[in-house]
């Protein structure tokens, strides 16, 4: 069968790019057109040759470019290239190559790290540690036939404020090499055979990189450059954890003196409760007292009763809470006088009886009297003679 752009190649080989799968529909529609065997072995011969001829997904560390001397500025702002055309560690670049996909991956704000990622580093943190992000790129790269060191990529570069006095003294023996992937397959170039990148797919980073024999001071110094920004943040995280932690103390202290506090008010607060309660049943029993001492001992027994439990329950107190004993007196005193007005007009006699005629005779006529009232309110003949006799009884 003829394959096209429609195809799913996908069930053939997996994660081929467009430019992969154009290369191969070219192939295998080339091979079964010249294939004279059964049309199913002429298929199977086409999607072999196809797969194998695909070129490879390859990872891309580029040579180390030299810096151009005395480059960064005050503002940290110079010109480098990325990467030249020809023959590198990772194989054969192409200029058209890099004309075509140069633009596209190497990006105004790719980041650039000072030195590549050791293979721990790449397998433990792919995405790189902030305290060595040295700078980015500020413009898209270009291809020029003409640059600062003859043809290939350029771009504009910022390095940041804590690395530009290491850029600067490190100029001569530092360049620039980059981590990106593409696409490869074999070939021959230049009298080389080796892998041809047919295509940069993406990058990762530019960065800043010891040029090849430059030494062991040089590796020294260029992480003497790293390790005070390290040893700088390491104080800076270690400070703001003692601070969390401080402040974690602090909260939780906080907030146990806040629930002692609030403990101690609320005994305070029962405590003068309890207090005030005390307070008052003492003054309410003085009350009582002090109203039974007053009472005229002529007064029937239940209206004495009656009075000592309705005064005694709103005495009359002195500024310092005591019982002011003059005015409560008085109080009771008055009370008294209402209260006999009030037996006199409800027995009909003008007086209270009981109070220096013949006692039985007095009781007699107190009880009549409590009995024509207890009737006068509705009760019956036997409640009003029960009621009267506990009324006018002594």
């Amino acid at each position: 069968m003829p394959w096209d752009e429609k195809s799913d190649l996908e069930k053939y080989k997996k994660g081929m790019t467009t430019a992969q799968k154009e290369k191969w529909i070219m192939i295998a529609n080339n091979v079964l057109k010249s294939c004279d065997k059964s049309p199913e072995e002429c298929e199977a011969s086409a999607i072999k040759i196809a797969n194998s001829k695909v070129s490879e997904s390859v990872s891309l560390t580029g040579d180390v470019i030299n810096l151009v001397e005395k480059s960064a500025g005050e503002d940290g702002i110079f010109p480098i290239r990325i990467i030249k055309p020809g023959w590198g560690s990772s194989g054969y670049y192409p200029s058209e190559t890099l004309k075509r996909d140069g633009g596209k991956v190497f990006t105004k704000g790719l980041k650039m790290y000072w030195d590549h990622p050791t293979q721990s580093e790449e397998s433990e943190r792919p995405e790189r540690s902030l305290r060595d992000l040295a700078g980015e790129l500020v413009t898209d790269a270009e291809w020029k036939d003409s640059g600062l060191y003859g043809a290939g990529l350029y771009a504009s570069a910022k390095v940041f404020e804590p690395y530009r006095a290491a850029v600067k003294e490190l100029t001569p023996h530092i360049g620039v090499s980059i981590r990106a992937a593409g696409i490869a397959e074999q070939g021959e170039a230049d009298g080389q055979k080796g892998m041809i990148v047919e295509e940069i797919t993406n990058a990762a980073s530019v960065d800043f990189v010891t040029m090849p024999g430059a030494g062991g001071k040089v590796l020294e110094l260029f992480e003497s450059y790293r390790d005070p920004e390290q040893k700088k943040k390491e104080n800076e995280m270690a400070e703001i954890e003692e601070l969390k932690e401080a402040k974690t103390k602090l909260e939780g202290t906080v907030a146990e003196k806040d629930k002692l506090l609030k403990e101690a008010e609320e005994k305070v607060t029962k405590a003068n409760e309890d207090l005030q309660k005390a307070n008052e049943a003492v003054l309410l029993k003085q009350a009582a007292e002090f109203v039974e001492k007053k009472l005229p001992a002529e007064l029937p027994d239940m209206t004495k009763k009656r009075l000592i439990e309705k005064l005694s329950k709103a005495p009359i107190l002195t500024e310092d809470k005591k019982l002011d004993e003059v005015k409560f007196g008085e109080f009771i005193e008055s009370a008294v006088k209402e209260e006999k007005e009030y037996l006199s007009g409800v027995l009909g006699s003008g007086k209270i009886t009981g109070m220096g005629e013949s006692e039985s005779e007095d009781k007699v006529n107190l009880e009549e009297s409590y009995k024509t009232h207890y009737l006068s309110l509705g009760y019956s003949e036997e409640k009003a003679t029960q009621m009267a006799k506990i009324s006018g009884g002594k």
